[in-house]
């Protein structure tokens, strides 16, 4: 018999303004290698905490904005057995929020802009989580895996 899965989650956040995609350039940890990497606003989902709750708790601890339920709604989900813990990621729109967005972790993100999508699908280093669900959002799919990390090189 197969072992269990012991799988962990993260959430993403997918802020919007006008045509263009919140995203932040990490270059700590594990998003170091290749001088780093531009994310969706991210994080791990705490024990005994679900996937809403940990989205509305990152948007406080990241981007200082404050959520709530009502305001965001889960638009992707990928199965990632890419990632060191395997994980199952989780993508939050958020329609509404409270605050001005600030980079609230200087130490791990370097930069944070808006792109539109083909801005995104040109620019180097986009973590493949983060495209393979922009990009499934684009044909309005639901569900996704990422089974390999790829490195992308795009020429931006």
């Amino acid at each position: 018999m197969a072992e269990r899965a012991l799988f962990k989650g993260v959430i993403n956040l997918i802020i919007k303004q006008n045509d263009k995609v919140l995203l932040f350039f990490r270059n700590d940890g594990f998003f170091n290698y290749d001088g780093g990497w531009w994310v969706l606003p991210a994080g791990h989902i705490e024990q005994s905490e679900t996937a809403m709750h940990a989205a509305i708790r990152e948007a406080k601890e990241e981007l200082d904005i404050d959520i709530v339920q009502s305001d965001i709604k889960c638009v992707h989900v990928i199965s990632n057995l890419a990632s060191r813990t395997e994980s199952f990621d989780f993508f939050f729109e958020v329609a509404k929020y409270t605050g001005t967005i600030r980079n609230c972790e200087g130490d791990k993100c370097a930069n944070m802009r808006y792109f539109t999508l083909d801005e995104i699908k040109n620019l180097k280093n986009v973590v493949s989580t983060t495209r393979i669900a922009l990009e499934g959002l684009s044909k309005q799919q639901f569900y996704s895996e990422c089974l390999k990390y790829k490195s992308e090189t795009k020429t931006k």
